[in-house]
């Protein structure tokens, strides 16, 4: 007799936490991802290797200790194929059901979720009560890995890597400005160049952040030498001491008019040849099949980036 072998694992939700900790690199990080107990994803990856009779870990000790074992390299390619093909299915399912149930999972730059989630998903919101939203905040370059394992429907951010893999869906140039507090002698100009800036000190981002490199780019072009009052991995930190006169900050357009989180701050735009805008790109993973509801949002997102600025 044949034996189905979707059946044949006791507990498959072994599966989902072999996929966390092997994405996560370590149980600790995984746990903190599932809001579940280290011991008992370890527990339950421990169950699985028992039942399909291998280790599907090396557990060493400090950073780096935990990897893949040739048996957990083969099982986890499967696991994401099977992951895909779960996807699949609920986008037909999706699809069937209109815009009155459904999930759209995706991913979004830090910076740009301040305006998108409040303003755009609100409005969707109220059209598609039965819509829900799964948003990742990550970088563009993890962003881009994200939609191309499929673990994203589509990607929302600043100069996303180039990959052949990947389907542009929008596009839009935007241009960078200056923040500061509206008694700032710059926020009364209606443009300024990046030279402007260089009698000020400046609030920065670290090196973690992809803008600082854009930065540096920008600065290097013009021969500037920025003198930083404060840096930071957070662009909420660097608007609110902006705001509030710290040091001015550089930063993307903001792309819907005033920031309604910084109501006394002012937003600049920076004119000049020698700087190349941003590119703010809506990609997903080439060939994959798209939600009804996810579909719906990108055509919003297009709308929007066609109409603002």
């Amino acid at each position: 007799m044949s034996r189905d072998p979707g059946l044949h694992l006791k507990n498959p939700t072994s599966l989902r936490y072999f996929y966390e900790v092997a994405q996560a690199g370590s149980f600790r990080r995984a746990a903190e991802r599932t809001h579940v107990a280290a011991s008992a994803i370890n527990r339950q990856v421990k169950n699985l290797e028992e039942e399909i009779g291998a280790l599907l870990f090396e557990r060493g000790r400090g950073r780096g200790g935990l990897k893949l074992t040739s048996a957990g390299e083969v099982f986890i390619h499967h696991v994401k194929r099977a992951m895909g093909e779960i996807a699949t299915a609920r986008t037909e399912v999706d699809a069937l059901r209109g815009l009155q149930r459904g999930t759209i999972n995706f991913g979004v730059n830090e910076g740009f979720s301040r305006e998108l989630l409040p303003q755009m998903l609100a409005a969707f919101h109220k059209k598609y009560p039965g819509v829900n939203y799964e948003v990742t905040v990550a970088s563009s370059p993890r962003l881009v890995e994200l939609a191309l394992g499929d673990e994203i429907d589509f990607a929302l951010g600043y100069n996303t890597p180039a990959h052949a893999g990947l389907t542009i869906l929008a596009k839009r140039d935007v241009g960078s400005c200056v923040m500061v507090p509206r008694k700032h002698p710059l926020a009364q100009r209606s443009w300024v160049r990046l030279t402007d800036c260089a009698a000020y000190e400046l609030v920065l981002p670290d090196t973690s952040l992809a803008l600082r490199a854009t930065l540096d780019q920008m600065f290097a072009r013009v021969g500037m030498k920025p003198r930083a009052v404060l840096t930071t991995n957070s662009y909420e930190l660097m608007r609110s001491a902006a705001s509030s006169g710290v040091g001015i900050a550089i930063l993307t357009q903001y792309i819907f008019g005033r920031d309604p989180n910084h109501p006394d701050a002012a937003f600049v735009p920076i004119r000049d040849s020698r700087i190349k805008p941003q590119v703010l790109v809506c990609c997903t993973r080439a060939g994959r099949h798209l939600s009804v509801a996810s579909l719906s949002l990108i055509e919003e997102i297009r709308n929007a980036l066609r109409h603002k600025l």
